[in-house]
């Protein structure tokens, strides 16, 4: 089984005046970046590797949780910075075979298409009516898939293990 994580960044601030590469988090995105780590290390979260946008906001939201990551290695890839769709599924057809979870930190509107495509709409909840309206900053999508290669990741074939948005955590 192979089991993909989708986090979009925390809270951005809209207001910076600067490049929007380097925006940093605002004040509710630490807020919200916190009460991620703090849920991550209540769920005993592992995963084998992060691959991560280069933006400043995904970064300072890695900073934030790494500490709920044990050891796991990251990579900051600026081809992650504002990934569409299916610029995502080729990227994790790539992944290596031996990695199992997997964590992405990227944006949208890219994380929201792909995990509603990815996920099976047959396993209906309402973390899924959640997942399909929306995917808010700072949220996390878990993900599971059926088989041993990442090209095994498809539309329609991810059961939809978690969706946790900051909201939900506070």
């Amino acid at each position: 089984m192979k089991t993909l994580h989708l986090l979009r960044h925390a809270k951005s601030d809209r207001g910076a005046e600067v490049r929007d590469h380097d925006r940093p988090l605002a004040k509710r995105g630490l807020e919200a970046a916190r009460a991620m780590a703090e849920h991550l290390r209540a769920e005993k979260f592992k995963v084998d590797a992060v691959f991560s946008s280069s933006s400043r906001r995904t970064r300072e939201t890695f900073d934030l949780i790494k500490g709920a990551l044990g050891a796991a290695p990251v990579q900051f890839r600026d081809d992650l910075y504002l990934m569409d769709a299916d610029g995502l599924l080729g990227f994790i057809h790539a992944l290596p075979r031996d990695l199992r979870r997997v964590l992405l930190i990227g944006h949208d509107p890219g994380y929201h298409i792909l995990a509603n495509q990815l996920v099976d709409p047959a396993c209906g909840s309402d973390e899924l009516d959640a997942l399909a309206d929306k995917f808010p900053t700072g949220a996390l999508c878990s993900l599971g898939f059926a088989g041993t290669a990442w090209t095994d990741v498809m539309p329609g074939a991810g059961g939809l293990l978690a969706f946790v948005r900051p909201k939900d955590i506070d």
